[in-house]
């Protein structure tokens, strides 16, 4: 049965899942070409942004909405910019202020999605991501900032 919901915050959780999808995309690259120094993090990414993304896939689910599984286009140019990048460059420090730049448009996506949301356990579930994925990138500002 599908939760009675905004025709708003079903579009905000939609897009924040679809740009989840695509950033899981680029970390797909990412992961393959980074060095050492901040690989760690890049993991770390890369599994808050796959288990959010599946709790959010499974909210779309519940409030009668089919959740993207490919990503948009921009899957796609993220993944060759990523690889152009590391064929020219490394993947390290200098590559964190996209990829941080990146996460805070996502953290204002879940602020979109937690304005419009009405629900109390979606409200405290994309809180709860947000803080996460926030948490994470206040520790690499500090670390590589």
């Amino acid at each position: 049965m599908a939760l009675a919901t905004s025709a708003e915050y079903r579009d905000a959780l939609a897009k924040l899942q679809v740009r989840i999808k695509d950033t899981l995309a680029g970390y797909d690259e990412i992961l393959d070409q980074a060095k050492p120094d901040i690989r760690p993090l890049m993991e770390q990414l890369y599994t808050a942004h796959n288990k959010h993304e599946a709790d959010i896939s499974a909210r779309l689910r519940d409030h009668g909405c089919v959740p993207d599984e490919d990503g948009s286009f921009f899957s796609t140019v993220q993944r060759a910019v990523i690889k152009t990048r590391a064929f020219v460059d490394d993947i390290d420090e200098s590559a964190l202020n996209s990829v941080i730049k990146g996460e805070e448009r996502i953290l204002s996506l879940y602020d979109e999605a937690i304005a419009a949301a009405r629900d109390e356990d979606d409200i405290a579930l994309l809180s709860r991501q947000r803080g996460n994925l926030y948490e994470i990138t206040q520790r690499a500002r500090r670390k590589f900032g």
